[in-house]
């Protein structure tokens, strides 16, 4: 698991810079690749210049037109390849996954959570970039 892990990259979308910036920090110790994003718009920017995108992990609540359920879906369409995990307090698990979220971590959380709720996404349904889907 740990030289999969290692080759994970994670796109955090999330509009609270000291939020963003701590799970950042917790993901990149657990050995993941991090990108970040303040808004819907930047993470649609960061994913058309960044091929290499495993993950998704996005508040609801972000500034501009797509809020972060939208922009699951719509990465869901465009990028099926691309895990996505909700995190936020303003939603349901259902909602998430009926946006195309393949995890959810209720706010607030704990470092451990979501370390733990990232590596459960990838033990899911983990195909390294470039090998054959089963």
């Amino acid at each position: 698991m740990e030289t999969a892990k290692a080759r994970q990259t994670v796109l955090i979308v999330e509009d609270e810079v000291l939020i963003r910036m701590s799970s950042a920090a917790t993901l990149e110790d657990a050995g993941f690749r991090i990108l970040e994003a303040g808004s819907s718009a930047e993470a649609l920017q960061i994913l058309a210049a960044n091929k290499d995108i495993d993950i998704l992990m996005t508040d609801v609540r972000l500034p501009g037109e797509i809020d972060g359920l939208d922009l699951v879906a719509l990465v869901h369409r465009v990028h099926p390849d691309i895990r996505a995990i909700v995190v936020s307090g303003n939603t349901s698990a259902e909602d998430a996954s009926n946006a195309g979220a393949i995890g959810f971590l209720p706010k607030p959380y704990m470092a451990h959570s979501l370390v733990r709720a990232v590596n459960e996404l990838i033990a899911r349904n983990f195909t390294p970039r470039g090998d054959a889907a089963a």
